[in-house]
């Protein structure tokens, strides 16, 4: 498919997320199921030779054995985490076919993905709008170990809410074995003890933002000497290396996440009544936001560590749309389909 193709179906589906959205619940449901499983479908159907990554997974599912045959001398190619290597080897007992595997991992992903968007937002069908331009391209299309690991984390948020801890942190655990990030999202637990009053969101972007424009250089010299950085992501960082490229503050996602957040803040006493989960959607975007910011002088790093709880999104930018009256409601739309529309396309990356 090519970019304008691309474009032009994610314009067409924005287009009919905002007119199927004030469907009837049941219909709703529906739509979003059938949205899903297409998605699920044309990631894992994708050209695996012209996205990043995706021929590592493939080769490493071609070289290894299915999970009865395993032996000493099996391990994963291109990646580390045992448990999605196993997940590949217990597929591999059914298939060895590198589509039908890539699509079972998207269905996999997908089904956690539908429950967040079923569970946590108002609007799901423009959920799915806000996933589009900002993760789908980037996750299932190519970080697909991450992108099963964050779908997981995503919908047990409510977890955290029940005060069932050990549960999430079981999660936290079934996921590490997917994708090491995954234990970024431990903080959220602490922070959900806390009620960060708006003044402290506000602080905490501002020192964000002058660590991040006056302290780059400490940042960079930590993030080369330390072990779990190296560990996590250590190709990220590495000077010389192909992937670490750097940004900073111009990054126009950065901003787009202050944006959110503000408002998100801003306008708490109207949009807390229209979720349970409003002070965890939050914290949990505050935390994404400050490490965007601290990071910026490792782009990738900095995107990949944060992407975790920049996912809720789905069901923030949603609230932000609901509270408006029509009017309002109308130019936001368009505010944010001109974002949407560049972030898909700066997103939309084959090779």
């Amino acid at each position: 498919m090519s970019d304008f193709e691309a474009l032009l179906l994610f314009v067409a589906y924005f287009i009919f997320a905002i007119l199927a959205d004030n469907s009837n619940q049941k219909q709703r449901r529906n739509v979003l199921a059938i949205v899903c499983i297409a998605l699920a479908i044309m990631a894992g159907t994708r050209n695996y030779l012209t996205w990043n990554d995706t021929i590592e997974y493939v080769t490493s599912f071609n070289l290894s054995n299915n999970i009865l045959s395993l032996t000493e001398l099996d391990s994963p190619y291109g990646y580390s985490e045992m448990g999605f290597f196993y997940l590949s080897a217990f597929i591999k007992l059914f298939t060895d076919n590198a589509t039908v595997y890539l699509t079972v991992i998207s269905a996999l992903t997908f089904i956690f993905l539908f429950k967040s968007f079923d569970k946590y937002s108002i609007y799901p069908l423009f959920g799915i709008v806000v996933y589009l331009a900002r993760f789908y391209c980037g996750r299932n299309m190519t970080q697909i170990r991450a992108c099963l690991a964050i779908a997981i984390i995503i919908y047990f948020t409510f977890l955290i809410k029940d005060k069932k801890w050990w549960k999430y942190l079981l999660v936290i655990a079934i996921s590490y074995t997917l994708h090491r990030s995954s234990i970024i999202a431990l903080p959220l637990l602490l922070l959900n003890d806390f009620r960060i009053k708006p003044f402290y969101i506000y602080s905490g972007i501002i020192v964000s933002l002058l660590i991040g424009q006056f302290e780059g250089e400490i940042i960079k010299q930590y993030l080369e000497t330390s072990d779990f950085a190296q560990d996590m992501a250590g190709s990220y960082i590495q000077e010389g290396s192909d992937k670490a490229f750097s940004n900073d503050l111009t990054n126009p996602v950065i901003w787009y996440q202050v944006f959110i957040l503000i408002a998100f803040t801003f306008y708490e006493k109207r949009l807390k009544p229209l979720s349970r989960y409003y002070h965890i959607f939050r914290n949990g975007y505050f935390y994404s936001t400050c490490i965007l910011i601290i990071l910026c002088q490792y782009a990738v790093v900095a995107a990949r560590s944060s992407t975790i709880f920049a996912t809720f999104e789905i069901a923030m930018v949603p609230m932000l749309l609901f509270m408006f009256g029509k009017k309002v409601r109308s130019a936001l739309y368009v505010l944010f389909g001109i974002a949407y529309i560049y972030l898909f396309y700066m997103n939309y990356n084959p090779l």
